[in-house]
């Protein structure tokens, strides 16, 4: 989606392409963070789904929730107070200034956001993450048309701009997170866990597992973000022109890392299903498969890149 925004916001100009960049710098240092420790939910859910614990499984899910809305408040400050970063970053007073715009329309969808986040890992934990997959794939064209209309005022809609961009997925992000409920309140296997149930209960033994297992998984995360930070930092030394090209190879290249990435993701949940079964082979065997996919696919997606000279 936000390769969605990024395609109509350069229709604005290179000023609002290289604030939008910045603004998804600076929300990325919380969001990434906050992913990585919701991120266990899948390997936990999917061990309990492994040993045939549905208990479990519903209060790993319960917990990933409650995870999303204890660290939302302070991710918030991010988005709420980016033209003092960006301005502190030593960038020009109008570039801050777009940059807020973007940030104060992605702001609303933070919190759907990691909630679905939780539950789509919940989904690839009980082995269907097909709903999941559809629910994205709606969501990609739907904020398309939904920044556009936003963005340039078109069918009598106000014309937003940047807010706009950031509005229409923020809006998005709200109805994928409901379309998730809904599956998972009224489809099987989903509803069989029955994850909404004791809803309000705080289970903290369970809290402490979720940090222990998703905290390395953030800070990695966390680095890497940075690294990519640091480069979009150093690209505003050259010029306003040079961040907004930045962040269109940048986007070139998430998109890529995205296929290993949920590799990695898919191999947590096999590990997590083969502990859950005490099933030490299966291990071994999801861990080489993964390995030896990674590889072979991030072999392909450079060599694609470099030969099509993207």
């Amino acid at each position: 989606m936000m390769a969605t925004d990024l395609a109509w916001i350069g229709h604005i100009g290179t000023e609002a392409m290289a604030a939008a960049a910045l603004a998804g710098m600076i929300l990325s240092v919380g969001l990434t963070f906050a992913a990585g420790v919701i991120s266990a939910v899948g390997p936990l859910a999917a061990q309990a789904c492994g040993a045939a614990d549905g208990a479990l499984v519903r209060r790993s899910v319960r917990m990933g929730l409650w995870v999303a809305i204890v660290l939302w408040a302070p991710i918030m400050v991010l988005p709420l107070q980016g033209d003092q970063i960006v301005l502190a970053l030593g960038y020009e007073p109008a570039i801050a200034r777009l940059a807020q715009q973007y940030l104060f329309g992605l702001a609303w969808g933070i919190l759907p956001a990691l909630w679905f986040l939780a539950i789509r890992s919940f989904m690839a934990a009980v082995n269907c993450p097909t709903p999941a997959l559809w629910i994205t794939l709606a969501a990609i064209p739907t904020n398309a048309l939904l920044a556009y209309l936003l963005i340039t005022g078109q069918f009598g809609l106000p014309q937003l701009d940047l807010f706009g961009a950031g509005l229409a997925t923020s809006l998005v992000n709200s109805v994928t997170f409901l379309a998730g409920i809904w599956f998972v309140t009224q489809c099987r296997p989903f509803r069989d866990y029955q994850v909404l149930r004791y809803l309000w209960r705080f289970d903290w033994p369970l809290m402490r597992q979720l940090i222990v297992i998703g905290m390395p998984v953030s800070v990695a995360i966390f680095m890497e973000s940075g690294l990519f930070s640091a480069m979009a930092l150093l690209m505003g030394l050259i010029s306003t022109t040079a961040v907004a090209a930045r962040q269109i190879a940048f986007q070139v290249a998430t998109a890529l890392f995205m296929i290993p990435f949920c590799i990695g993701m898919a191999v947590s949940v096999r590990v997590g299903h083969a502990l859950g079964r005490n099933d030490l082979s299966g291990i071994r065997r999801a861990g080489a498969a993964a390995m030896l996919l990674g590889i072979v696919i991030a072999a392909i997606a450079t060599i694609a890149v470099v030969g099509t000279r993207f």
